[in-house]
């Protein structure tokens, strides 16, 4: 829950962050998380009044937000719709990007990073065999794909790549997001073996099978989404999100 005591959890955590920064990333969480719908209004003054900040920091990262189209001006702000475009325009950076990125992380990665890449995805299988509640579970399931699939990135060992997939990433995870959150019957089975899958290819050193591996992985991602989301009409598709944030 975003409260005054949010922006207290960031400045301790980097205290170097300015007062937008921190209201940028708490607003752009809410949205990527879907605690704040597609349509929602995000409202300066309510925010301001919740962060227990000034509107100036608020109003520099709403406008922050909708540079990076995350919000959308109707007029006032509201969280963008979702957009079949977008959607297939990231996703196929994604499948350029993961692919090279694990290839390189297959000869780069030690011993020691191969047990901490292992480590998320069996707690991965782990929450995705215990069944429980969907909505705890897909928060956390969230989670992990993101800190997986980021730390693949970074034992690339490759700056510039790196620095182009901070761009998209959360864009990415709010499509994945959605498909977590009302997943097709058996998708958290399989969500929970393909990464150690992952893991297990990526211990045999071998760059082509790293990256076909991972290629693997994001065609059956992507063929979820279309087949359980087809984005045929942008109004339809938004209203299917089943929640929203009072």
């Amino acid at each position: 829950m975003v409260d005054k005591q949010s922006v207290a959890c960031l400045r301790e955590r980097n205290p170097f962050l300015s007062l937008s920064e921190m209201v940028y990333d708490i607003l752009l969480q809410e949205i990527v998380s879907f605690r704040l719908a597609p349509g929602s209004r995000v409202n300066e003054s309510t925010v301001a009044e919740v962060l227990g900040v000034s509107r100036s920091p608020v109003k520099s990262a709403l406008t922050r937000l909708l540079r990076n189209s995350y919000v959308v001006r109707q007029p006032g702000y509201r969280v963008a719709a979702f957009s079949e475009k977008e959607y297939t325009y990231i996703a196929e950076l994604s499948e350029l990007i993961e692919p090279y990125a694990t290839g390189r992380a297959a000869l780069a990665m030690t011993d020691a990073d191969l047990v901490g890449l292992y480590a998320m995805a069996e707690e991965l299988q782990r929450i995705c065999q215990d069944g429980g509640d969907l909505r705890r579970r897909y928060i956390d399931v969230v989670d992990l794909e993101y800190q997986f699939h980021s730390r693949i990135v970074q034992l690339a060992q490759h700056p510039l790549l790196e620095e182009f997939y901070e761009h998209i990433k959360y864009k990415l995870y709010r499509y994945r997001s959605y498909l977590n959150y009302d997943p097709p019957a058996g998708y958290f089975d399989v969500v929970g073996a393909e990464h150690v899958r992952i893991c297990d290819i990526l211990k045999l050193r071998d760059q082509g099978m790293a990256e076909a591996i991972m290629r693997r992985h994001l065609a059956l991602a992507r063929a979820e989404f279309k087949r359980k989301f087809p984005i045929k009409d942008n109004q339809e598709f938004n209203r299917k999100i089943p929640f929203t944030t009072k």
